[in-house]
């Protein structure tokens, strides 16, 4: 099938285009805890880390070497990211469908959820997940459409290097090894060298996960496999409503139902038709997002953990409305219709809100409250910095630890209690915690009552200085206290 220049040039505009409003985006806004705390593993770059892998650690050790430490190079990674994805997405749903059309509704599809908006400018270990899991995608299209080697080997790297982004690049395997099993003309593949050769490269591409564990006693695979199974709740179906709440809610209404009937309509069309391209993008689509759901069951599951799924439920569903809308009556292409104009004016509303917190949202309700006041939390910690220079800082929250790391001057270390360190917060270790024994703390806490009493014991003295509100546009989000931790003896900074 042919792919026209005057598409490229399209593509590549819209594409650049959606890049720079993402960077304006970027560097008008505060950086989010977790943000600010990922900036702290690229400052300090190690094969993995406790959370999180470390691709994107060194994505953002690049960019801000590169471009220096603004908000907008630490978030750079976004938004080449989502550029690629965006890319990859359009060529998956062309090969795919043998239709270009599909390949521009799914860029539309896409660029009309909230998740994938945020995406374009939040960075977080997604970042390079959702490159490598469309990576993958695209390799396994390309495989099955004209059986090249070449292909396997870059779905063995793909698959290896989104490992080394975040663990869930794991859900991924299940659905590509269906494909491998369910057809006649991919169980071949299992008779050649080259797909062994391809797993083994596959694995390769995850050593540098495997021996961080390896040399830190499995601690972050542990923590890992704990997250995801043994978190108990007390209300499992609240959790559930919870879960599908959010995701109708980031994925927009009409598109989340959509893209449900897309994953259903994959499999089943691709199975009876024969087609192991449609069925792959719902055997990776519909089996992550039924895993979150039972997760959910057992624990919270954050709005953006399911993002992967989406990606072959987009594609599949762009390319099951040019092959069936034809068919549809005027209610369905009604509804297709709204389902990319609610999608884009909430888009729209999301930027206006990031920009500049000017809409009467209830902030329980309103998520880039995070991305503000920040700034004037810093100020308040330098104030009292300035009046006692040799007082250290510490945090009872990573995501605080990070921003206060950034924002005040000199990037002052910032310790977090219940931990000595590396591996768990990468930024000092426990030499940095034993040269703290006799000297003053400033510690910043939220609602500190419990945090307080934790730490008593190991200071002789605790004297609140200040309350400092955090606000978003106008708005008390919620209320910090630097308080004096006089003469720091031990236990507050033990794992």
């Amino acid at each position: 099938m042919t792919f026209r220049s005057k598409d490229k040039i399209l593509l590549a505009g819209l594409v650049g285009l959606a890049a720079l409003v993402h960077l304006w985006l970027a560097g008008g806004t505060l950086l989010s805890g977790d943000e600010a705390y990922y900036w702290l593993w690229s400052r300090r770059l190690q094969l993995s880390y406790y959370d999180h892998p470390a691709m994107m650690a060194w994505w953002m050790a690049a960019t801000t070497a590169l471009f220096g430490e603004s908000e907008a190079a630490i978030r750079l990674p976004a938004i080449l990211a989502v550029a690629g994805v965006t890319v990859l997405a359009f060529d998956i749903a062309r090969l795919a469908f043998r239709d270009i059309r599909a390949g521009w509704w799914v860029v539309g599809l896409l660029n009309a959820t909230i998740l994938f908006a945020a995406a374009g400018v939040l960075v977080t270990p997604d970042s390079p997940l959702l490159v490598f899991w469309s990576l993958s995608l695209w390799a396994m299209v390309r495989l099955l459409e004209d059986g090249r080697v070449r292909w396997l080997y870059l779905l063995g790297v793909s698959l290896g290097l989104g490992f080394t982004s975040k663990y869930t690049m794991v859900l991924i395997a299940p659905g590509i090894l269906a494909v491998f099993a369910l057809f006649p003309e991919t169980r071949r593949w299992w008779k050649n060298p080259h797909f062994w050769a391809a797993i083994v490269l596959a694995l390769a591409c995850t050593a540098p996960v495997l021996v961080w564990n390896a040399q830190h006693d499995w601690v972050s695979i542990k923590k890992q496999m704990s997250h995801s199974f043994d978190v108990p709740v007390s209300d499992p179906l609240k959790s559930l409503s919870s879960f599908i709440g959010t995701q109708l809610g980031v994925m927009t209404p009409l598109i989340f139902g959509f893209m449900l009937w897309g994953m259903g309509w994959a499999l089943w069309a691709g199975w009876r038709r024969g087609k192991p391209t449609w069925f792959l993008l719902g055997a990776t689509s519909a089996p992550l997002l039924v895993f979150f759901l039972r997760h959910s069951l057992g624990g919270l599951v954050q709005p953006h953990w399911p993002g992967p799924a989406y990606l072959g439920a987009a594609i599949a569903t762009a390319g099951a409305w040019v092959s069936l809308s034809p068919s549809w009556g005027r209610i369905l292409r009604g509804a297709w219709m709204a389902a990319l104009g609610l999608g884009g004016l909430l888009v729209a509303a999301t930027y206006v809100q990031m920009s500049s917190a000017s809409l009467p949202i209830p902030l329980k309700s309103d998520a880039m409250s995070r991305l503000g006041g920040w700034d004037e939390l810093a100020r308040a910690v330098q104030a009292e910095r300035v009046k006692r220079p040799d007082a250290f800082l510490f945090a009872s929250k990573h995501e605080v630890a990070g921003l206060l790391t950034y924002y005040l001057p000199g990037h002052p270390v910032v310790f977090l209690t219940g931990s000595a360190g590396f591996p768990r917060i990468p930024s000092y270790d426990a030499r940095d915690v034993a040269a703290l024994a006799g000297r003053d703390g400033l510690f910043v806490v939220k609602d500190g009552f419990y945090a307080l009493k934790d730490i008593g014991p190991s200071f002789r003295s605790l004297t609140l200085l200040t309350t400092v509100e955090r606000r978003w546009g106008g708005k008390v989000v919620d209320r910090y206290e630097i308080w004096l931790a006089g003469s720091y003896g031990s236990g507050t900074f033990k794992n």
